[in-house]
């Protein structure tokens, strides 16, 4: 290691050396008195401005157990140097025949105010060495506490970017991670409503032989019945005929049987017009004026009768519920027979009817009540009553 680097180290050595070497030109004044005083008594020592050691210098001494070796050392040489100072002086005694003892005796006077004067100065280096060695141990203490301060602030700054990158990377990972999860759920719903458009599909598919199945089996069904209508339609109307015959036949009779009452009516009334006048109810058949059904004025009186029973068939099969057969299971010809009387005010009174069923019964009875008003009928000129019969027949709905 290097030694006595700085100018405050080096004066420092030198001031050490040269108390030294008063101390021991002290120790030679007590010899015999010299005649002239020696030069090297009389030098001066300039130390200068103790210069500030720079803590920072790399060429620095580090400790002071190195300053003191360094120290030692140049007290060393120092002392050499006196000793070889001193050899010189004693050989310029020798030669010296004379001493004057008052002047050795200001020299050394003034030798112990130089010496008293390094002592101070050199009290004073010492205290300039140790308040620099206290200023150079707060500046390691500072710069120690500076470099702490920049590797904390440093490893505050690591952490928080550290941190900062962690975050970020865990964002990242969230974000990759949710949509992931959005992808997959997003191929669940495509794969359920694939799914779902399959089965519906298949469903469709399977309704649709369903409903070829029911249609064919309805074709089938109706083709039956179709086939069993026609036939039942074919009876029906071998039966109609017959019927129809026997009708006709029964008719006749009717037709003989009213003609006959009708003679005994007409010499019922005659009799009747002779005695009384007048009778309050006559029959549809024997009437002299009949009933005026509205829109039936014109005309004879059978061509007026005639009207009249077209009119009341007509509003009769239009205002009828049809249907009402069907509801109540009914198939086939049905027939209806309803009787009614046309009062001395035109009003349809004292509704009767007679159906396979109640319903029908009141069905036909509802119809009735529905006619319009008509011009009474007159017999002899006078309003009476007359009484009408009206058969319906109509087949009831498949």
């Amino acid at each position: 290691m290097r030694y006595l680097n700085t100018k405050h180290e080096k004066n420092s050595a030198k001031i050490t050396g040269l108390i030294i070497l008063i101390l021991l030109l002290l120790l030679f004044v007590v010899g015999p008195p010299y005649l002239e005083t020696p030069e090297e008594y009389g030098v001066a020592v300039n130390f200068g401005d103790i210069p500030q050691e720079n803590p920072a210098s790399s060429e620095a001494i580090d400790t002071k157990e190195e300053f003191q070796e360094a120290e030692a050392e140049e007290v060393e040489e120092e002392i050499e140097e006196a000793q070889a100072e001193e050899e010189v002086v004693e050989e310029d005694v020798v030669e010296e025949d004379v001493v004057d003892e008052e002047a050795l005796e200001a020299a050394a006077e003034e030798a112990a105010e130089a010496a008293a004067a390094e002592a101070a100065a050199a009290e004073e280096a010492a205290e300039a060495a140790a308040a620099e060695e206290a200023a150079a141990a707060e500046a390691a203490a500072a710069e120690k506490l500076l470099a702490q301060q920049a590797e904390e602030a440093l490893k505050i700054k690591n952490e928080k970017e550290a941190k900062e990158a962690k975050e970020k990377l865990e964002k990242l990972e969230r974000e990759a991670k949710e949509a992931k999860e959005k992808a997959a759920k997003a191929a669940a719903e495509k794969k359920a409503a694939e799914a779902k458009e399959k089965a519906e599909k298949a469903a469709a598919e399977k309704k649709a032989a369903e409903a070829k199945a029911a249609a064919e089996k309805v074709a089938a069904e109706k083709a039956a019945a179709a086939k069993k209508a026609a036939a039942k339609k074919a009876a029906e109307a071998k039966a109609a005929a017959a019927k129809k015959a026997a009708d006709k036949a029964k008719a006749a009779k009717a037709a003989a049987d009213a003609k006959a009452a009708a003679d005994a009516k007409a010499a019922a009334a005659a009799a009747a017009k002779k005695g009384s006048g007048g009778s309050e109810e006559v029959a549809f058949a024997l009437i002299e004026n009949v009933p005026i059904y509205p829109g039936c004025e014109g005309g004879d009186n059978a061509a007026k009768k005639k009207c009249m029973s077209g009119k009341i068939k007509a509003f009769l099969g239009e205002k009828f519920n049809t249907d009402l057969a069907s509801d109540l299971g009914l198939k086939g010809i049905l027939d209806i027979k309803i009787f009614f009387k046309i009062d001395q005010t035109g009003r349809v009174v004292s509704i009767r009817a007679k159906a396979p069923h109640p319903d029908l019964v009141a069905e036909a009875k509802r119809v009735t009540g529905l006619l319009p008003k008509m011009k009474p009928g007159k017999q002899q000129g006078k309003a009476v009553t007359v009484p009408y019969y009206l058969p319906i027949k109509f087949k009831a709905p498949d």
